[in-house]
């Protein structure tokens, strides 16, 4: 079997990350996976990359990358702007695109890439990375549980920094031309996929929004209250803030009739739980790993201890539908249904009304 042929455009901050964790994949698995081609407009973005990752081709023009490279799977880690482009074309050429969240500047724009990787029967995944961390993947599992009764409640909070500075330095997200929105489509995104993924499908939202940082179109503040088909109702807050130390943070509790569950971490970390009458205890970090090893074994020993790192078992899962002739999940289809309720909470707080989901349709 020969090598998967990778090309990544983008070597900001996601594209890097995923082009870490590829070469850490294909250590574990020689002969699999070959990096070949990264493409960015920033000549010393990629060619860094190129360096460290000891990847043979640069390009300054990702389209070019396609054209002459046409690799096996094309990972989209550009502004939100150029993905529906970028990946039209790479439908043409490549048999698998990964592209990152969110799927476009719009539902318009990524109900038409759907369309078009349907139309030429290409393999596609969406970055929606928490469905790949080891404490949400746990949380499911313990949510299972029916002798803890029904969920009542649920709360949300994501916080990070404004991501044009410290960590995540994206000087692009305080440009509405270039992103789809503010802190809910570009990163709480995440968050309203998971609950999903978590309670089921959502039948209403309402929603409350603040610009507190000044970049027209790019909120930092979003509140979102979402009615799920079973009765569940989840309060979300996403915050872009000003804090440059405070590390990127997720906070979810889940109250039960008879069961109560919080995490403060995004991919591993301790899980607090209470069951019926017994005393708040503590899940470790070590616990969980082994939890998720246990729901989503490594292909191979020397990788168990990285299985902390969702972006690894994110790309291997798409690698490994790739190698064994599968639709990756989730599918550019998930990330579009992430995408309706983002602009279905949109609507919400402009209008100040309770959007109802399946009569919802944002402009196509």
């Amino acid at each position: 079997m020969r090598p998967i042929r990778v090309g990544i455009v983008g070597a900001g901050v996601i594209g890097t990350t995923h082009a870490a964790v590829l070469q850490q994949i294909s250590a574990a698995f020689p002969g699999r996976v070959e990096l070949v081609a990264v493409g960015d407009p920033a000549a010393e973005a990629r060619e860094r990359a190129a360096a460290l990752f000891s990847i043979r081709h640069t390009f300054a023009d990702g389209h070019r990358l396609i054209d002459e490279t046409a690799p096996d799977a094309l990972f989209i880690c550009t502004p939100t702007r150029f993905h529906a482009e970028l990946f039209a074309h790479a439908c043409e050429r490549c048999p698998a695109v990964f592209c990152e969240k969110p799927v476009a500047m719009n539902f318009a724009d990524g109900a038409h890439m759907v369309a078009v990787a349907e139309r030429h029967r290409v393999r596609t995944q969406i970055g929606l990375v928490l469905r790949f961390s080891a404490v949400f993947h746990v949380l499911r599992d313990l949510l299972r549980d029916s002798e803890l009764g029904l969920p009542m409640a649920v709360l949300f909070r994501d916080d990070q920094v404004f991501p044009i500075r410290g960590v995540h330095d994206s000087p692009w997200r305080a440009d509405r031309s270039l992103t789809a929105g503010g802190t809910l489509i570009e990163h709480g995104v995440h968050d309203l996929d998971l609950l999903r993924w978590l309670f089921g499908p959502v039948r209403s939202v309402r929603a409350w929004e603040r610009n507190l940082a000044g970049h027209p179109g790019v909120e930092d503040y979003l509140a979102v209250e979402l009615l799920f088909e079973s009765g569940l109702r989840a309060q979300l807050v996403n915050i872009w803030h000003d804090m440059v130390q405070r590390p990127s943070n997720r906070r979810l509790e889940v109250f039960l009739q008879r069961g109560f569950f919080a995490t403060d971490h995004d991919f591993l970390g301790p899980i607090a739980c209470q069951r019926g009458d017994g005393p708040l205890e503590t899940i470790t970090e070590g616990d969980v790993l082994q939890r998720f090893l246990r729901l989503h074994p490594a292909p191979r020993p020397e990788l168990e201890e990285f299985f902390g790192t969702a972006y690894l078992v994110q790309d291997l899962a798409f690698l490994e539908a790739l190698w064994s002739d599968r639709e990756p999940q989730p599918g550019l289809r998930e990330g579009l249904e992430a995408q309706r309720l983002a602009e279905a909470a949109y609507h919400a707080a402009r209008t100040d009304t309770e959007v109802c989901i399946g009569n919802f349709s944002p402009s196509l």
